[in-house]
């Protein structure tokens, strides 16, 4: 049985034992505090600090002496971000919210004036009584992982903005504009309203590239960029849809003539030269325009329809504007029938020529015709030129609707010269597609060789627009090489376009086609009167052949024969007919007759 004594002695051994046990436990957290990776706080429920670790102080740059008894919203917080010093005095952490349970991250500024996010993480220690409960503050420096974090935030975003834009321009691309369109189209069918687009194409725009250099086209590409943000408003979205076509999508417009006035001013701004190296750039533009309504609301259907409107501008004359119509998308619809079927029109023979006689009013007589492609459409009848070369160009086949016509006609010339009539020459057109292939000129002499015919006896016409639009060393080289082979080599539709006369003065050329439209209007237009006078005087003076199409009246042609001009084709001569009844009609007619009223038939002209 113990005594009293070793009962004593137990005790004091006893709490011996846990004083060297809670020595060794304060050890150990003294260790854990010191070294530990992560700034560690104790502070009072007014967020003084009462304690803090040499990691704290590495963080911030303070040394514990400096933090003790003062507020990290004192020392941390960036100028920007201040508080005042009544707020700090008043602060006190508000336990029973819950604001404690979670986790901040602030940016603070070191001692040294260094930004660092501060990654702040807090706990309780509740006592029990009437003492202050303590708050314990874990601090992580996150400013590495949080850069890394915005570093790889902007390249998404970066990479995502170079996916939907434009690297030159800046403006989004077609992925952005099919997006923005499609939501636009869905708002406004929610809310009953009308999305407008703009399909903006700049004219001859290959000029730009071809003669002044692809810089210039850059320099002209982001100047039109600029005109059509300067026209549009803060919603609207203006996209490079590829090349030279731009589309501006204008969501909650109301109504057509909204949209034309934008396009009006685009138009006009963009007809402003632009300097460049010691040059002025002009350029026109063509827009076509489209109106979302209960029947165009998809995005498809209506970049379809801006562009069919657009297209039809730059048939019509380009530099202008077109809102679409139900009879813009019945001729769209048309053209689209006739491209299904042009290929096997072409494997089935359908495409062939007629012939329109060039009369010369001087000596009464037939000169020649020119051979006119048509398509002799199974259900359609008979199709002019006009109704299917576009749609050739746009399927790559016009090449093969020009080899069909040039055997044609050499065919006919072979027909008109065994029939009697070798004197008679052939004038046949050529597409810039045709005249620029490398092999054109050669497969053309080959042909007339082999025929036995003489290269004097045809004449190919080049369209004026053709030189506009393809001012390049092939065009010129292909117009050379026709005209030392012995072939006329003569300007069509002269007067439509507006460089005529330097291309008179620069190109191997025998003679030119004045235009129906300077034709038309002669005998009571003194404007009229007095450019063809000054077209067929300069065509004299030149040595230049001059043939007047689209005659229609004894009363054009009674002008045309007073100012010189005596070779003229049209109507007022004859309808273009088969080659069998162009034998007939040279055979049978008194061309004496020719150009009176009688013999005149009103009609569209061909």
């Amino acid at each position: 049985m113990l005594t009293l004594a070793d009962r004593h002695t137990s005790q004091i051994e006893r709490l011996t034992q846990e004083l060297e046990l809670a020595k060794d436990e304060n050890a150990v957290m003294e260790m854990i505090a010191r070294h530990a990776s992560d700034g560690l706080l104790i502070q009072d429920i007014y967020a003084r600090i009462e304690w803090s670790n040499p990691a704290y102080s590495r963080v911030t740059g303070y040394s514990a002496e400096e933090l003790r008894g003062r507020k990290p919203q004192e020392l941390l917080l960036p100028p920007e971000n201040a508080m005042s010093a009544e707020s700090i005095a008043a602060f006190k952490y508000d336990i029973a919210s819950g604001i404690l349970d979670s986790v901040e991250i602030v940016r603070n500024v070191r001692k040294n004036g260094e930004y660092f996010w501060n990654q702040l993480s807090f706990a309780v220690v509740e006592y029990d009584g009437s003492r202050d409960p303590k708050i314990i503050v874990i601090s992580r420096d996150v400013t590495e992982q949080i850069e890394r974090e915005e570093s790889l935030k902007r390249a998404k975003e970066e990479s995502q903005f170079r996916a939907e834009h434009d690297v030159l321009t800046g403006l989004p691309n077609r992925m952005k504009l099919n997006s923005f369109l499609s939501d636009a189209l869905r708002e406004a069918s929610a809310e009953s309203g009308e999305v407008g687009i703009l399909h903006v194409d700049l004219d001859h725009f290959k000029e730009v590239n071809d003669m002044l250099g692809h810089a210039a086209g850059d320099a002209v590409l982001v100047h039109a960029a600029n005109v059509m943000k300067t026209h549009t408003r803060s919603n609207d979205l203006v996209s490079r849809f590829g090349g030279d076509e731009f589309i501006i999508v204008c969501p909650g417009v109301s109504g057509f003539p909204v949209l034309e006035r934008v396009a009006k001013r685009i138009i006009t701004d963009l007809r402003q030269p632009i300097p460049w190296d010691d040059k002025n750039i002009v350029l026109g533009s063509s827009i076509g325009i489209a109106l979302s309504n209960e029947s165009s609301r998809e995005k498809e259907e209506l970049i379809k329809q801006s562009d069919a409107a657009l297209y039809e501008v730059k048939n019509n004359g380009r530099n202008d504007l077109l809102s679409y119509t139900n009879e813009i998308g019945e001729i769209v619809s048309r053209r689209t029938e006739l491209s299904a079927s042009l290929s096997e029109a072409i494997a089935n023979n359908q495409l062939g020529i007629v012939l329109q006689p060039q009369f010369d009013l001087s000596t009464r007589t037939v000169t020649g015709f020119e051979a006119l492609i048509r398509w002799h459409h199974p259900q359609r009848g008979l199709l002019a030129a006009a109704e299917f070369i576009d749609v050739a160009g746009k399927n790559g086949r016009l090449v093969d609707v020009d080899a069909i016509a040039r055997k044609g006609a050499l065919d006919a010339l072979c027909t008109l010269r065994d029939a009697g009539f070798p004197h008679l020459r052939m004038s046949m057109n050529v597409s810039a597609q045709m005249l620029n292939r490398p092999d054109y000129v050669d497969e053309l002499k080959w042909e007339v060789e082999q025929r036995g015919l003489n290269p004097k006896n045809l004449a190919i016409e080049v369209l004026e627009t053709i030189l506009i639009e393809n001012n390049d060393n092939a065009t010129t080289r292909s117009i050379s090489a026709l005209s030392e082979a012995g072939f006329a080599v003569e300007l069509d539709d002269f007067g439509t376009g507006y460089s005529g006369l330097a291309n008179l003065a620069r190109l191997k050329i025998h003679g030119v086609k004045i235009d129906r439209a300077l034709v038309q209007d002669c005998p009571q237009d003194q404007t009229a009167q007095v450019i063809l006078k000054a077209v067929v005087n300069l065509c004299k003076d030149l040595d230049l052949n001059v043939i007047a199409e689209g005659v229609e009246y004894l009363e054009q042609a009674e002008f045309l024969r007073q100012i010189g001009g005596s070779v003229i084709q049209g109507y007022g001569v004859a309808r273009p007919m088969s080659l069998e009844n162009a034998v007939r009609w040279l055979r049978n007619t008194n061309m004496n007759t020719v150009l009176t009223a009688s013999n005149y038939i009103s009609s569209s002209v061909s």
